[in-house]
């Protein structure tokens, strides 16, 4: 069964998807010394996103440093459901910089309430111009696309767990917003981490979550 896709957008819903705030404990980012962002937080009670439950989650966070070069390389966190805590597993930064002062993202992140929308029929590309089309539209129109198939910038990422090794669950990607294109998650907020996306992966058994990057 084909399994939908949703663009992620301001708004209300009856379920609690969120941008920004600070309901979960995130760690300390070893190179830059605060506290990792978190981006999205996503309501597992909202059966749409079904394929990511597992029975002792309630909630799904996509959380990285923002302001530093950790989130440059591959990234894996251990969520705590029990104490709302998130640590790092892996995390390695061989660049070690860090954004100006004037240019960091505040923690925590400003808090909005969001909504699901079905992916568009133009956001599934099946050719290289409609794959053109579909990355047009994701940081002018969105930001953040949950399930469905991941839109990759270069190639298909290493989906293994880093623990168990077996496959994980592809969850959802983020882009920055297009510097015409501000408040897409937040209203006078400019959410932009450059030329980069960012993928999310979940192992449902071992509770891991996966970061990674690409660029165009």
């Amino acid at each position: 069964m084909r399994v939908e896709g949703y663009r992620v957008i301001k708004g209300y819903d009856t379920h609690l998807h969120t941008f920004g705030g600070d309901s979960w404990n995130t760690p300390i980012c070893p190179n830059c010394g605060t506290n990792l962002h978190l981006i999205f937080n996503f309501d597992l009670n909202d059966s749409r996103l079904e394929k990511l439950q597992n029975g002792q989650l309630n909630r799904i966070p996509l959380i990285s440093c923002l302001n530093c070069s950790s989130y440059w390389s591959t990234q894996v966190f251990k969520i705590e459901p029990q104490t709302g805590t998130i640590t790092i597993i892996k995390q390695t930064d061989e660049e070690h910089w860090i954004s100006e002062d004037e240019d960091q993202f505040p923690y925590p992140l400003p808090f909005s309430s969001l909504t699901l929308e079905e992916l568009h029929e133009t956001d599934t590309p099946s050719n290289e111009e409609d794959t053109d089309i579909a990355f047009a539209d994701f940081g002018s129109e969105y930001v953040c696309r949950i399930l469905g198939e991941p839109l990759f910038a270069t190639e298909a990422i290493q989906n293994k767990c880093y623990h168990c090794n077996e496959d994980m669950e592809y969850v959802a990607t983020i882009c920055s917003e297009d510097y015409d294109s501000e408040g897409l998650v937040h209203d006078g907020f400019t959410f932009n981490l450059g030329e980069i996306f960012l993928y999310y992966y979940f192992c449902k058994s071992c509770l891991l979550l996966q970061a990674d990057t690409q660029g165009t």
